[in-house]
């Protein structure tokens, strides 16, 4: 079932509010960029206190310093003035319950979606699946402190950030909305 219908009427009634937000400015006002997950228990808006306008959000599963997520950050500095960045990876994250190996080897067998069982993800489709899976790094996570670290590290060294731009690093607890600083992520 189809949901364009209640996405389509949710906009209406948004654009029927508008208002003054058609005269935001395309730098986010308040200078600074966040990555993070794709996970729907995320608001990032609710959890940063953000309003429209004012600050870049980049997601991805996992919220990993990939290249396009550095692609973005990049283009948010260079073309659009932010100062500051933040990586926020979350507790329970999807990205932690399988590895590299496993999602690939779901991806040959099947392209329906996955099941998750008490033992990990399992296929529950029939093929073809493919083998292009196995051509893609898919950032997956063993210990969320340790990619927070990584992927403040990675953004630091890259050659297209400068030095002076602020990186901070954090977990968001979804059972309690607070974002706890990674000290070694500094």
């Amino acid at each position: 079932m189809s949901v364009l219908a209640e996405v389509l009427a949710s906009n209406e009634a948004y654009a029927e509010s508008f208002g003054d937000k058609r005269d935001l400015a395309l730098p986010p006002a308040r200078g600074f960029a966040i990555l993070t997950c794709m996970d729907a228990r995320l608001d990032p808006a609710k959890y940063a206190g953000l309003a429209e306008g004012d600050a870049h959000v980049i997601r991805n599963a996992g919220g990993r310093a990939s290249d396009d997520a550095i692609r973005s950050l990049v283009i948010s500095y260079k073309l659009l003035g932010t100062k500051e960045w933040f990586v926020i990876h979350h507790s329970d994250c999807g990205m932690e319950f399988f590895t590299d190996e496993v999602i690939r080897g779901l991806l040959a067998n099947s392209l329906e979606t996955a099941a998750l069982g008490d033992s990990g993800f399992y296929d529950v489709g029939t093929g073809p699946g493919s083998r292009e899976a196995d051509y893609i790094d898919w950032l997956t996570i063993r210990d969320q402190v340790q990619s927070v670290v990584e992927d403040v590290r990675r953004i630091k060294s890259h050659p297209l950030v400068p030095a002076r731009i602020p990186v901070h690093g954090f977990i968001y607890d979804v059972k309690s909305g607070r974002l706890i600083e990674v000290p070694d992520a500094r």
